[in-house]
């Protein structure tokens, strides 16, 4: 390890084997945690590439508890965060919308670190048990469409990178691979990233990974979703090849909102906006979540287009079908 850092003092990029080898080393335990942050450091003042971010996500799945569901064309919707702008649970409530439309949502989350709510926290503050066990989650699939994969449950090697992340305080290489590690596999997303510039790298990444279908999303106000405030910048990759465009809400017959609108500061309150949506209360809330579920839905193959997927989602939202499936998530997790 003295000699992979090394490299990184003297900015030289770690190709694929010496990389996996040295996150194997890391997520194994046989590296001590002065070691792990100053490797975590180094690798941040060199640059990461997107075969350094690659190769650890390929090691990061293969220390996972990992769930075969078949040949991956469930959709995850786990972006990056850490945008810091605290709004409610978009991409969870998305996700349910998407699930009562006819997509499989595996979605991959965890409690709050840059929020104020994360899906682990919302789902919990609505009642749905996440701690369920593991053997159930085929099932919950097969009925209600959507599971949820708490991450400390399929990720038990983080325990040894987590101190030195939390004494390095900042965002390292760790911050980038929770949405390229999917326990079940999935391979299509869509993968919202806090960076504009982040949108062609994780496009990269996800190709490395042989992902089938992807959209990478970050609104030009700063979010990690498909934004009703501001055009979006998106990143697709479908079937090897990359394409890059711009969109916004009035493509969708919407009109632009103010993020205050969007806003939560406890998971309470942001299941307050997404269940006002889930009645069919129009608003930026439930603009929103359209424009992200109607995303997952064109992914997923159950819409031909982003712009169909919307109109459905609204759909969805109105004729009380997101709101039966998010019951139904809740009960079936307290039933088994």
């Amino acid at each position: 390890m003295r000699e992979i850092i090394k490299k990184l003092e003297e900015r030289i990029d770690l190709d694929n084997q010496i990389m996996t080898d040295a996150v194997n080393q890391i997520m194994s335990g046989e590296v001590e945690d002065p070691m792990i942050e100053d490797f975590l450091i180094k690798l941040n003042a060199k640059g990461i590439t997107e075969n350094e971010i690659s190769s650890a996500a390929q090691v990061m799945r293969s220390k996972s508890l990992s769930i075969d569901l078949g040949n991956g064309a469930h959709v995850d919707t786990c972006g990056t965060g850490g945008t810091g702008l605290n709004i409610f649970n978009c991409s969870t409530a998305a996700s349910f919308v998407a699930a009562a439309g006819g997509a499989q949502i595996t979605k991959h989350g965890n409690k709050a670190v840059s929020s104020k709510s994360g899906s682990a926290d919302l789902l919990m503050i609505a009642g749905a048990n996440i701690n369920h066990d593991r053997n159930h989650l085929k099932e919950i699939l097969n009925e209600v469409g959507f599971i949820f994969l708490f991450a400390p449950l399929h990720h038990q090697a983080m325990k040894f990178v987590m101190p030195a992340r939390q004494r390095i305080g900042k965002k390292t290489i760790f911050n980038l691979l929770g949405p390229h590690t999917n326990p079940c596999n999935a391979k299509r997303q869509i993968l919202g990233v806090y960076d504009k510039g982040l949108l062609k790298t994780f496009g990269n990444v996800s190709n490395l990974l042989k992902m089938h279908h992807v959209l990478v999303v970050h609104g030009n106000d700063g979010l990690d979703e498909i934004s009703i405030t501001d055009k979006t910048f998106v990143t697709e990759l479908k079937d090897g090849n990359l394409n890059q465009f711009e969109i916004q809400p009035e493509d969708f017959g919407m009109s632009r909102a103010n993020i205050t609108a969007l806003k939560a500061e406890t998971p309470e309150e942001s299941l307050e906006l997404i269940n006002a949506a889930f009645e069919g209360k129009e608003s930026p809330v439930q603009d929103m979540i359209s424009l992200n579920a109607g995303a997952s839905l064109y992914l997923s193959s159950a819409s031909s287009s982003i712009k169909d997927g919307v109109n459905l989602a609204k759909e969805l939202l109105n004729n009380g079908k997101a709101k039966q499936t998010f019951s139904s998530y809740i009960e079936m997790t307290n039933s088994l």
